[in-house]
């Protein structure tokens, strides 16, 4: 496996990012998402939730798996030098389970359906009585 992490989000103190391995593919040839990392940083070290899918998971022994998940932490945290201490949970749910709930579709068809009615209101009416 080639884990290659893509950080969705950063703020002052915590990261997260999508796990992916290039050598394998989805339907659309684009990298397969295989996972999850989100980390908080403190004074005293890193927290966090490390998730491979379970398709992924499946396919490796717990020692593999704590093997990825060390190196993949000591990676993270060592340039930036940080505490040594992490604590990191774990977890192989079906991705089949997983939901993303966000209101942005929300607000973006919102927008989309008050563009539309502006349009509307601004096309000249054409029709000739």
């Amino acid at each position: 496996m080639n884990l290659k992490l893509r950080r969705l989000v950063r703020t002052p103190s915590s990261e997260q990012y999508a796990l992916f391995d290039p050598d394998r593919t989805d339907d659309n040839y684009d990298p397969l998402s295989i996972g999850k990392l989100d980390l908080h940083y403190t004074p005293d070290g890193i927290y966090g939730t490390f998730l491979f899918w379970q398709q992924v998971a499946d396919k490796f022994e717990p020692d593999q798996v704590r093997a990825v998940v060390e190196a993949t932490l000591q990676e993270l945290s060592e340039p930036m030098g940080l505490p040594a201490f992490y604590a990191v949970e774990y977890f192989s749910p079906h991705l089949k389970s997983y939901v993303l709930y966000s209101n942005e579709s929300e607000d973006n068809e919102e927008e989309e359906e008050d563009k539309s009615r502006d349009d509307s209101e601004q096309q000249p009416d054409t029709a000739q009585a």
